[in-house]
């Protein structure tokens, strides 16, 4: 139905104008529909809106239909929030028509009046697929209307964000001075952040590399002690919900790092768990309460025995989390707290705590302070003290700055900050609306 002709309500004015009317083509829909916990029947709204809109024709196959009409439904905080998504069947230079809308019903809201609102959204939706391409006109003393798809149009604009299910963010970051009689201090990070979201499923992948360089001079020589540290990460997380009201879901995450400065020559784990998310998909002024719990097998080796006095160990690490988080128009906010267990040895335990905000500058230019605080009771990774004697000054200050640097990542208490500036490539609204399993790590 690239271009077709139509005439609606004006041929049914026969008696007042003479009309030409050409052959009907209806718009033909594929109607899927499924409203569990609503007092909204999917029967009455399909009758409705078939017989309001007369040239709408529901087919049972999606190979027949122009527009594909998805209408479903959650449970909501003191109402339901219904979902309306209509995909244009037809293909158009790589690209097709899509519409999404949702809308919050209160439960004080009866059938009938509830009823009539989705219809209304329904026919807006709609109306998206049905364009005038020229202006109405009498040809022959006859008023004709010419109506097309607009997926026939030139595409004219990127599409809508919620047609994208995927975002990819690429990050980099560097500080170097370089102080006369100092040295030279330097870091350097490199990172991308890749997410798909589906209704069902969700994978989140991301990979960084790090390096460091401090440097500190050696008193009563023109000597500079240097120590050198390079790392990469990468973090996995496939999810998949598994109940109707996609609150509740399962995640399976993969994760693996070399991390010197914590004394870490290597470390990979698996793990898998459920995740209770009270609102899944996050919109303006909507509120969601989670909680998550994991456990799964690690690997450790060590650049320097441990405190255990072993150079490599197998261990098991669970964690829970719980979290809040609000997504106001212009800013998100979120809270969570954490912890993790290393079995079996329950003393290697550690807490986390952190609170966040995220102004959305354009839907994929984010910027993002943050404050992160984590208690840990005794650090597996800690490294075994050294009773080496050095004769050399810079070795031994070398010694010593390795150590105070591992002592960051195994340190009683730690308090951090941080502000970042993000793009995103794609649909940058998925990161602050998916919530399922989100910020989750076996990294910690």
């Amino acid at each position: 139905m690239s271009h077709v002709r139509r005439v609606v309500s004006l041929c049914a004015a026969a008696s007042i104008l003479t009309l030409a009317c050409p052959v009907l083509a209806d718009l033909q829909i594929r109607w899927d529909c499924y409203l569990p916990n609503s007092n909204v029947d999917c029967g009455v709204l399909e009758a409705s809106l078939t017989s309001k809109v007369p040239f709408i024709k529901v087919v049972p196959r999606g190979f027949d239909a122009d527009v594909m009409v998805t209408v479903s439904s959650i449970p909501a905080e003191n109402g339901v929030r219904y979902t309306l998504d209509f995909v244009g069947a037809k293909d158009k230079d790589g690209h097709v028509t899509e519409v999404h809308t949702t809308d919050k019903i209160p439960s004080s809201i009866d059938a009938t009046t509830a009823t009539v609102r989705i219809l209304t959204k329904l026919q807006r939706g709609l109306d998206d697929f049905m364009d005038q391409k020229v202006a109405a006109e009498v040809k022959n003393g006859k008023l004709v209307l010419e109506l097309g798809d607009p997926s026939g149009l030139p595409y004219t604009g990127r599409p809508e964000q919620a047609a994208l299910d995927w975002y990819f963010s690429p990050a980099v970051g560097a500080y170097v001075s370089d102080v006369q009689g100092v040295g030279v201090n330097a870091s350097g990070t490199a990172s991308v952040l890749y997410n798909y979201s589906e209704p069902a499923w969700r994978a989140q992948q991301w990979l960084a590399l790090a390096y460091s360089r401090q440097s500190q001079p050696v008193p009563g020589t023109t000597e500079t002690a240097t120590i050198d540290f390079t790392g990469a990460s990468a973090n996995n997380v496939l999810t998949r919900t598994f109940s109707s009201d996609r609150r509740w879901s399962v995640g399976l995450l993969f994760s693996a790092e070399k991390n010197p400065q914590a004394n870490y020559a290597m470390r990979a784990n698996a793990s898998s768990g459920v995740e209770y998310d009270l609102v899944p998909r996050q919109t303006v002024n909507q509120r969601n309460f989670g909680a998550r719990c994991a456990v799964g097998p690690e690997m450790q080796r060590y650049d320097v025995t441990n405190v255990d006095g072993a150079e490599k160990q197998l261990v098991a690490r669970q964690f829970c989390d719980v979290y809040l988080s609000w997504h106001f128009v212009p800013v998100d906010v979120a809270a969570s707290l954490g912890e993790t267990t290393l079995l079996p040895d329950v003393a290697h335990r550690s807490f986390t705590a952190s609170a966040s905000a995220t102004w959305r500058i354009t839907d994929n230019l984010t910027i993002s302070p943050a404050v992160y605080v984590q208690q840990v009771n005794s650090a597996i990774n800690q490294a075994q003290t050294s009773s080496v004697v050095y004769t050399d000054p810079r070795r031994e200050i070398e010694a010593s700055m390795l150590a105070a640097a591992r002592q960051v990542y195994t340190s009683p208490l730690a308090v951090q900050s941080s502000l970042v500036v993000r793009y995103f490539l794609g649909n940058g609204s998925l990161s602050s609306e998916d919530q399922r399993w989100k910020n989750a790590t076996n990294l910690r």
